[in-house]
C-alpha cells in the first residue's frame, strides 16, 4: 500500500512537470529571432561601419547596441513576438513595434511608426 502511494505521488510530479512545460505563454523559446543580428542595410541602402546590433536570447530578454560618434551605446532589452509583430521593450519604458519576416539569414523589420524597413543579417 505504502510503495502504491508514493508511486502515485511520483507519477502525480510528473505530470505537473510535463503539463507546466506546455505553455504558449513564451513563444520566444522557440522563435527564429534567436541570435544575434547586425543591421544591413535600411531605407538609404547599406549600411558600412558600425552597425546596430539586436541580440535576442531564448528567455525573452536581449540587448541592443547603437554606435553614435564614434561612442558605443549597448541597452538592455525585452522582447516578444505576437504574431508577424515584434515588442521590443527598454528599461526606461520605450518601446519599438515592428513588423518581423525572416528569409533565410536575413530578418526584415518594419517599423510602424515610420514605415521605413531594416534589414538584418545573422551573424
Amino acid at each position: 500500500m505504502k510503495t502504491r502511494k508514493v508511486l502515485s505521488l511520483i507519477a502525480f510530479a510528473f505530470m505537473t512537470v510535463a503539463l507546466g512545460a506546455c505553455s504558449d505563454d513564451n513563444d520566444y523559446y522557440y522563435s527564429p529571432l534567436i541570435g544575434d543580428w547586425v543591421l544591413v542595410a535600411d531605407k538609404y541602402g547599406p549600411v558600412d561601419g558600425d552597425q546596430p546590433i539586436f541580440q535576442f536570447y531564448t528567455d525573452g530578454s536581449g540587448t541592443y547596441t547603437d554606435y553614435d560618434w564614434g561612442n558605443e551605446y549597448t541597452y538592455a532589452i525585452y522582447w516578444e513576438p505576437d504574431g508577424d509583430l515584434l515588442y521590443i521593450n527598454f528599461s526606461d519604458g520605450q518601446q519599438w513595434v515592428y513588423q518581423w519576416d525572416i528569409d533565410g539569414t536575413f530578418l526584415y523589420l518594419r517599423d510602424l511608426d515610420t514605415g521605413s524597413l531594416l534589414t538584418f543579417q545573422m551573424y
